[in-house]
This record gives C-alpha cells, structure tokens and sequence, in this order.
C-alpha cells in the first residue's frame, strides 16, 4: 500500500456527490443544446462575466491566433473564432476558473492543468479537423480541453492530498496516476470526469470521449485516440503538467487505429513544440 493512499481519508465511489454546475455554464449548456441559439445570445451571457470576457479577448490576441488587427471585441473574437469554438473555450475556461476559485497552493497545479489541457485541445483539434472536417474539429478540441476533467473532481472533493497524489514524481515503470487515483477513490479521473460530464448535461459524446480516452486503443473510439495522441505529445513537450511522466507503450496501436503515418505524428510534435511558448505565455 503506498504512503499517498495511507494518508487519505476520503473514498469517492459511485454515490459521490458530484460537484455543483457553474451558474455561467449552465446557461453556456442551454445555448449549445439549443440550435435556434444565435451567436448574439452568447455573446451577451460572455460579456455578463468580466473575467471570462477578459479571457477570451487574450486569447483571441495571443499568439496562438495571428489575426492582423487587434481583437476588441466578443463579436469580434466570435467572427474570427468561430462560433463553436467560443462556445467550447467559454466552458473550459469557466469551468477551469470556477474550480481554481477558493483554492491556495492547488490553484497553481490546477493551472498548469490548465495549460497541458489547453494544450491537448489545440493538437486534437488539428488532428479531427484534417480528418473529419472544421466543425467537428472545434468539438475535438472541446474533448482535449476537458479529458481530464476528472482530475479536477478530486482537486475539487479532496484538494489537500489528491495534491499530493498530483504532485508526486511518476516514472514510467511505476504506477500512473490512474492507478494511484484508483487506490486512493475507487476510481480514477476517466471516471470521475465522464460521470461529471453526464450529471453536468455535457454532450454525451464527450462523457465517452473523457471515459475512454486512456482506454482508446482497446475499444477502437477513432475520436479518443486522437485525444490519447494528443495527451502525450503535449506531455511530451512539457506544455503545463498533467500529473503523470510520458507513456508511449501504446502509442503504435494509436496511429495504427488513427491511419496516423510517421510523418504526421512528427509534424503533431513540432506543433506542440512550436506551441509551448505561446501557451506559457498565456498562462504564466
């Protein structure tokens, strides 16, 4: 039995009492479920939450997007961004700050959480895009950016240890942070992030994406595989931190689910590399 799981008293099982939805992204939900939401709607739930308008607004201006003029404005941000993705960044970015409000010394690795999140989002993203499609293609990268929303359950339920089990230096050879999570909660972050995802009214898709997206190369879902590839090379790169060390043992089965060649998977680590700085600026 490992020191970590000796020190916590605390099991999160299937009767857990999950975390209550975020006011803001219970009305962002309702806009995305509702298909005669127009784009005006969002933009005034947006510009009801300051931070959120803040934060949207840099990251339009931010590296990661080199419009040519200066973004101002929501509408703005929404026209250059697409409708879609604004829709996905304003959940991850409320959820994630909705979270990390209250916390002290956990607010830091729940940023850089954050980070390795945003980071996973923008590779997913590149990767569904080329396959499936632009639209579907700001879905993936809303997956990327809640995969490990689990991971913010047990901040959330348990901030002073799951710290600990977060924090903790992971080799390769030793057990992941899913197996510690298991240990400590009788579940690990897939789980307790696809059962949050369905108590919150996210789109059940994404409740599978998030349960599947360590499991990917097994049960053949296309969608999370492309998460699990991302998850790595952004881990890989060193973009923000996940709470675990690289794990490539099932990468080949991935690119072979994928169809992904070599080529591609070298040009997706360049991009996260590329990607790195922008992401610590932002962030940082």
């Amino acid at each position: 039995m490992s020191a970590i799981k000796e020190t916590i008293p605390l099991r999160i099982d299937r009767n857990f009492e999950a975390p209550s939805v975020p006011l803001v992204l219970t009305r962002i939900l309702q806009i995305l479920d509702d298909d005669s939401s127009s784009a005006r709607e969002l933009e005034e739930l947006i510009l009801h939450d300051p931070s959120l308008s803040a934060r949207l607004l840099r990251l339009a201006n931010s590296a990661f997007y080199s419009f040519r003029h200066d973004v101002k404005s929501i509408s703005h941000a929404m026209a250059l961004l697409g409708l879609n993705l604004v829709k996905s960044l304003a959940i991850g970015v409320n959820i994630f700050e909705s979270f990390t409000r209250g916390m002290k010394k956990e607010a830091g690795q729940i940023n850089k959480l954050w980070m390795h999140s945003f980071g996973t989002a923008l590779l997913a993203q590149d990767i569904w895009t080329r396959r499936v499609g632009r639209r579907e293609g700001e879905f993936a990268f809303l997956c990327g950016l809640l995969h490990d929303l689990g991971k913010i359950v047990f901040f959330k339920c348990d901030p002073t240890n799951y710290s600990k089990i977060f924090a903790k230096e992971k080799k390769e050879e030793e057990p992941d942070i899913s197996t510690l999570e298991d240990e400590a909660y009788g579940m690990d972050h897939a789980a307790s992030g696809a059962m949050l995802a369905k108590h919150w009214g996210l789109p059940p898709e994404l409740a599978v994406v998030i349960r599947q997206h360590h499991t990917a190369a097994s049960t053949g879902n296309t969608l999370a595989a492309a998460i699990a590839v991302s998850d790595m090379l952004v881990r890989r790169a060193q973009i923000g931190y996940d709470g675990d060390c690289e794990r490539t043992s099932e990468i080949e089965k991935l690119q072979a689910l994928l169809k992904m060649p070599p080529e591609e998977l070298d040009r997706l680590a360049a991009l996260a590399e590329e990607k790195r700085s922008a992401v610590d600026e932002f962030f940082l």
